[in-house]
């Protein structure tokens, strides 16, 4: 769905995010950690101001354990901006929404 952060799952990944047709800022991240639930309100705004231009999606590392470590995801939150099946921009740990457009920008 356009404008949103859409919840992907070890099942979807590869489909949803690796081989998605444009740019995708993928987030792993824990129900537990506050640090990534108060990135939350900043994925959904980062989603609705670039919607249709990149997707936003989220990953929980403790429903979705055998993805992040095929990403060598080692800390969270990790986020990850994928474009054309590859890695092209990294930002770990705690993040504003300035942070997080300066990572997404130069692709989409």
């Amino acid at each position: 769905m356009a404008g949103t952060v859409v919840d992907v799952t070890d099942a979807d990944f590869e489909t949803k995010v690796v081989k998605a047709a444009g740019p995708v800022l993928a987030v792993f991240r824990a129900e537990w950690s506050s640090v990534c639930r108060a990135l939350d309100p900043i994925l959904a705004d980062v989603a609705k101001e670039y919607s249709g231009r990149l997707t936003v999606a989220r990953l929980d590392i403790d429903q979705s354990p055998e993805t992040p470590p095929k990403y060598n995801v080692t800390a969270i939150p990790t986020l990850y901006v994928f474009k054309g099946g590859k890695i092209v921009a990294t930002r770990i740990g705690p993040a504003t929404k300035s942070n997080v457009v300066d990572l997404v920008k130069p692709h989409v």
